[in-house]
């Protein structure tokens, strides 16, 4: 007995990226290429504007981490940018300046690795500014102290 044959949507075998699956002709969302040679020139320009990591304690990375993400504004550092700069966990360094007031909006972005994968979903950090007195809802719930 024979097998069928396996037909994708449009009858034919073999594999075939419909439409819907998001591969369409014409304009179409760029996949963000983050290998080496762009983290090579994101370091250089980091070194230039005297921003490059002096050591890897982690007081100094959250110090140099906050100077690089006001250098950079908007734009913000993902997290193999930041690998590749000489930081190591970058968001725990994130979480870091974030209890020291600081406020960072974090993105998910897919983009193309220095080993040549599609990665979905990686960390891109970009500062938004010094933290206004919030309070802390947590801080300010008082339960009252016992009798």
């Amino acid at each position: 007995m024979r097998t069928p044959e396996k037909a994708n949507a449009s009858g034919k075998g073999g594999a075939h990226i419909t439409k819907r699956a998001g591969r369409v002709s014409g304009k179409q969302k760029q996949t963000f290429v983050c290998g080496v040679k762009h983290i090579s020139k994101l370091r250089r320009e980091l070194q230039t504007a005297g921003l490059g990591l002096r050591d890897t304690s982690g007081r100094t990375q959250c110090e140099t981490l906050l100077r690089i993400l006001q250098y950079l504004g908007p734009r913000g550092i993902n997290t193999p940018e930041g690998v590749g700069c000489g930081f190591y966990r970058i968001a725990t360094r994130i979480q870091e300046i974030e209890e020291a007031g600081w406020l960072i909006a974090s993105y998910r972005e897919s983009l193309i690795g220095a080993d040549g994968f599609r990665h979905v979903g990686i960390a891109r950090y970009s500062l938004l500014g010094r933290r206004v007195d919030v309070d802390n809802p947590q801080g300010a719930l008082d339960l009252g102290a016992p009798a």
